[in-house]
């Protein structure tokens, strides 16, 4: 499993690490491809809570939020981003009822319309959107979304090669019974250094130390805070990975599940304190 698992970084990391570099349609690509499969496998999982949910539709709606980032320059032309976002968003809303209205069903139509909801909006707008917005937030895009990917998988290889080696003490939830405290710990002290180390290698004289260390940590936080809250789906689905495409790391919310919190945060963060043009 370790070995799978490493092999996997090996193949996979310098791949990634060039299309970011790279950016443009090539990144669109990339985050257009991991997010349409995440949402491919969350209607998989959705399926043990209600009947089968259709993830043409979804994966569809996922790929606009993307798109919507990638030409969000040109659309705010002539129409302001609130404009363009939130009336996507109302589509989205009134497009899932009216799907299950149409259906002519009622039982279980109420939890269909939430799983929907909650799928299209947290891979679609909260991670696949604001992914595209990071790396196209010009000049330091590219530093930024390195900074992000480092520190919160950083932070989860951290954990889990020191809780897999020296953790004894249970975190104490029942959603994820293998994490550790020891590991928990490891995995913050390891985003924040990471976060230090890019913040002052990529992005010297954009971020003070103090504050890349922070973000580290609070990248760290919040990659385990999603990783938790995928672990709660899928064990509330009685499954332990979300699929098996990449090989000992299971599917792709397993391995993109970290970053689902951390980038919204980390976008808000640095434009709340002026890091975004």
């Amino acid at each position: 499993m370790f070995w799978r698992r490493a092999l996997s970084v090996v193949v996979l990391v310098p791949l990634v690490i060039l299309i970011i570099y790279s950016g443009d349609w090539l990144y669109l690509l990339l985050v257009l491809g991991a997010t349409l499969m995440m949402q491919v496998e969350y209607c998989r999982l959705a399926q043990h809570f209600t009947e089968k949910l259709n993830p043409v539709m979804p994966a569809f709606l996922t790929g606009v939020c993307c798109l919507l980032a990638y030409l969000l320059p040109t659309l705010t032309k002539t129409v302001s981003v609130s404009a363009v976002v939130f009336s996507f968003l109302t589509f989205v809303f009134i497009y899932v009822f009216a799907e299950s209205i149409f259906s002519r069903k009622i039982a279980g139509e109420l939890i269909t319309v939430t799983l929907k909801l909650t799928g299209i909006l947290t891979i679609g707008w909260v991670l696949g959107y604001h992914l595209i917005l990071l790396r196209n937030a010009e000049p330091n895009g590219m530093p930024f979304i390195f900074l992000l990917c480092g520190a919160v998988w950083g932070s989860d290889t951290g954990a889990y090669l020191v809780g897999r080696a020296f953790g004894k003490h249970k975190l104490g939830t029942p959603i994820s019974p293998r994490k550790t405290v020891e590991g928990t710990i490891s995995g913050l002290v390891v985003g924040t250094l990471i976060g230090f180390l890019l913040g002052a290698i990529l992005l010297k004289g954009t971020l003070s130390w103090m504050n890349a260390a922070f973000i580290g940590l609070l990248l760290g936080v919040l990659g385990q805070l999603g990783d938790l809250s995928a672990s709660l789906m899928k064990r509330t689905a009685g499954v332990k990975d979300s699929g098996d495409v990449i090989p000992g790391h299971g599917g792709f919310i397993d391995r993109c599940d970290s970053l689902i919190f951390s980038t919204p945060t980390l976008y808000y963060y640095l434009e709340l304190t002026g890091h975004l043009p």
